[in-house]
């Protein structure tokens, strides 16, 4: 085996079966900046010979994008993505769609461990730490990988990788400024390596205005990373990150607020109220408050030359929560219709009721590679997560200026409305318990130098055990569901020769259905799980100076989950049924004369309904052969740069086209070009206490467009439907033109 040990197939099936391990291996140390002149694309695009679509966003891409973004929005020109964020800070809303597919059918993992919410597996800006910190972000589009620990992925992951510790003693400080009050300061120190030990340690403070209403965004973290190599192979890493936020919320706007009152439409900022006398509309009311914490420990022991394990127990703890209601809450001593409560003691009021979640989400993977001889190495592992959610709805009551008496709705935390009894109001109350765990075998094979087969078997098992504790709508009541799935994956490659490369890959995904189907009214426990089956064929040409991919691919997927609201507003699960996506993404990049650099991509996609939709009244709804909402089919990406070693520049243009909002496609928003600007100096320093430093600008949407960028909330249909009525869908907004400044060093 050792003569595969160092070639290019050995590294390249590492790269799929273990990317996030295999990357954090290869890192090199980046304690010290030191210039060496530009890379290909800008460092958007890299070498890569794995078997399945992959795109990498290095180390100096993320460098040069604006300073205060956040991983995800790093991602906006990688193909396949579609990135949209609520503004410029990083710290508020961010929501991404892939091939078809919205975010929360996306596995997102951190380090290897997963990051997606375990109840409704949406994404938050929280929980992705400082991009500072951050070595390298990689997309496998469509093959998700067989070690992923995801409940909730119908395909594709995207990863993120926490850089390594130095091994010299130094520190890193930046500041940046930028439009709307934006600040953020971020500092870190690096202790250098003794005997075998290293760490850094770093600190941010981010705030800025919203761009949009009244209100602002707070955000600090905290985050460490240790390592111990004994240079025999062995190797131990704990990585920690904590975040406390205090945001105030966007509101969405529907396309005829768009059209008629502009991008500007946003909560009120002076106290308004409507017919009933509730507060309405008011950003003070609108917050957002949470804080978040995660652990991994990585340990990886070299057993033998030929036999290694790696084991890997995290944990994550959040609690906070958000107000997403349009107006005030309503209590009253009638108010109660389940007979949890006695609320004679109150008069009718109108009250903060944020959405509370806390989360204890203790997990363990473990691996094992075998290689077995020269042809062969096998991979073994299991994953078992299990995680406990709490999601309540308390009521505080509101001081004259409109804001809470109590920000936080922590059960037990001061001014949350108790009835006769001295029980807490709820508007919800449900404990979720979510046992998940996968085993799987994957054995590689190395047919010839030129030619490597993967094939692997999963098996995976879920289960959701919900008590519902009772609320003002809801008696007590306990549910249980479980889900179980085998799930195959195959991949071939081929090299054809040093520049071209052929593979194929097929894989079956599983995504459990969310949380809230335990609590839903209807038969919403009985929703099957989403599977999906995911192909890609594709093509590498890889030059010093040049590289190109190119990949078509085709998922199908069953039983496609969507959540909607019955004729009582009550949240329900349904399924519509078939859907397929198919497309071709394209990915160049290379070197020009005279340290110019260029990168560009392109994705095609159609992502189709399969059946005619039933309403919950047995109305039939026309759509089939209708497009997927808040899927656009073309995606454009370019970008020209230039890096001499001394002074950078680059410009880029995204084209998203249009797309719809509604099921049956009756509401369709138009496409957009974006424009952004990037440029920065690296500044002379003396090298014997500051290694580097550098300023850096950037400007985004610099022609000041103005456009919807994506559905926050879907509906079936925008126009009336034989007895169907038509509902509203609602939109989030694309940010004005905005800039940034940072100023960096490293010493």
């Amino acid at each position: 085996m050792k003569a595969f040990k160092h070639s290019g197939i050995y590294l390249s099936v590492m790269s799929a079966l273990w990317p996030g391990v295999l990357m954090a291996e290869e890192g090199t140390d980046v304690g010290t900046i030191n210039v060496q002149g530009q890379v290909l694309g800008g460092g958007m695009m890299v070498q890569d010979d794995s078997a399945k679509a992959r795109s990498t966003v290095t180390k100096d891409a993320l460098d040069k994008m604006p300073a205060a973004g956040n991983a995800i929005d790093k991602l906006k020109y990688t193909p396949g993505l579609n990135v949209n964020s609520n503004d410029a800070s990083g710290l508020s809303g961010v929501d991404y769609s892939m091939r078809g597919m919205n975010s929360d059918q996306i596995g997102l993992s951190m380090d290897g461990i997963p990051i997606n919410d375990s109840g409704n597996y949406n994404v938050y800006p929280n929980l992705l730490g400082d991009a500072e910190n951050l070595q390298e972000i990689f997309v496998t589009q469509g093959a998700s990988e067989v070690d992923g620990p995801h409940i909730g992925s119908s395909g594709g992951n995207i990863g993120l990788v926490t850089r390594r510790p130095a091994k010299e003693f130094g520190g890193f400080v930046k500041q940046t400024l930028g439009s709307n009050n934006l600040s953020k300061t971020f500092a870190r120190l690096e202790t250098g390596e003794y005997n075998g030990f290293s760490n850094w340690l770093s600190y941010s403070h981010t705030e800025a205005k919203k761009w949009r209403g009244e209100g602002r965004q707070y955000s600090d973290k905290f985050e460490m990373n240790s390592l111990y190599e004994d240079g025999n192979g062995n190797s131990s890493n704990l990585v920690m990150k904590y975040n406390r936020q205090d945001n105030t919320n966007y509101n969405t706007v529907s396309k005829a607020q768009f059209d008629e009152e502009g991008r500007d439409y946003d909560y009120s900022s002076t106290p308004q109220y409507n017919s009933n006398g509730q507060l309405t509309k008011y950003y003070k009311l609108h917050r957002n408050p949470f804080e978040n914490f995660t652990l991994s420990f990585t340990q990886k022991l070299q057993l033998r030359d030929n036999l290694a394990l790696t084991l890997q127990p995290y944990y994550y703890w959040g609690n906070g929560g958000s107000f997403s209601g349009q107006s005030a809450s309503v209590l009253s001593s009638t108010s109660d219709k389940a007979g949890q409560y006695d609320l004679s003691n109150l008069t009718s009021n109108t009250y903060y009721r944020p959405s509370w979640t806390q989360t204890w989400r203790p997990g363990v993977t473990t691996r094992l590679k075998w290689d077995i001889n020269e042809e062969h190495s096998l991979d073994i592992g299991y994953w078992y997560e299990r995680a406990r959610q709490l999601q309540t709805q308390p009521f505080i009551s509101i001081n004259p200026d409109g804001n809470p008496s109590q920000l936080w709705g922590k059960p037990g935390s001061g001014n949350q409305v108790q009835d006769a009894n001295g029980r807490t109001v709820q508007g919800r109350n449900q404990y979720t318990v979510t046992p998940a765990q996968k085993i799987w075998l994957q054995d590689t094979w190395f047919v010839s130098p030129d030619w490597t087969l993967v094939a692997g078997l999963a098996y995976q098992h879920v289960e959701r055990i919900g008590e519902n504790r009772g609320s003002l709508y809801n008696a007590p009541e306990n549910r249980r569901a479980s889900y179980h799935e085998f799930l195959p994956n195959f991949s071939a490659s081929y090299k054809v020769n040093q520049q071209n490369q052929l593979f194929y890959n097929l894989t079956r995904n599983m995504r459990t259905p969310p949380n809230y189907v335990l609590y839903n009214v209807g038969d919403s426990i009985s929703t099957k799980p989403e599977l999906s089956w995911n192909h890609e064929l594709g093509w590498r040409f890889q030059q010093d100076q040049m590289l190109f991919s190119a990949t078509l691919f085709y998922m199908r997927y069953s039983d496609r989950q969507v959540s909607t609201t019955n004729a009582d507003g009550d949240y329900e699960m349904m399924n519509i049924g078939n859907v397929e996506n198919k497309g071709l993404e394209l990915e160049l990049s290379g070197l020009l004369p005279h340290n110019f650099n260029y990168y560009a991509s392109y994705t095609y996609t159609d992502s189709r309904q399969k059946d005619d939709l039933v309403t919950n009244g047995g109305k039939p709804l026309p759509t089939s052969g209708k497009d997927v909402t808040n899927v656009p089919n073309n995606l454009l990406n370019l970008t020209l740069g230039y890096d001499d070693g001394l002074y950078y520049g680059s410009i880029s243009s995204k084209y998203v086209g249009a797309f719809y909002g509604d099921l049956t496609n009756d509401e369709k928003i138009g496409g957009r070009t974006v424009f952004d600007l990037a440029a920065g100096v690296h500044l002379p320093v003396d090298k014997k206490i500051v290694k580097s430093a550098a300023l850096r600008f950037g400007i985004s949407n610099l022609f000041d467009k103005a456009y919807l960028t994506s559905v926050r909330s879907t509906t079936f249909n925008a126009a009336p439907y034989d007895g169907v009525r038509a509902s509203t869908p609602y939109y989030n907004v694309g940010e004005e033109r905005t800039f940034s400044v940072s100023l960096e060093a490293t010493f």
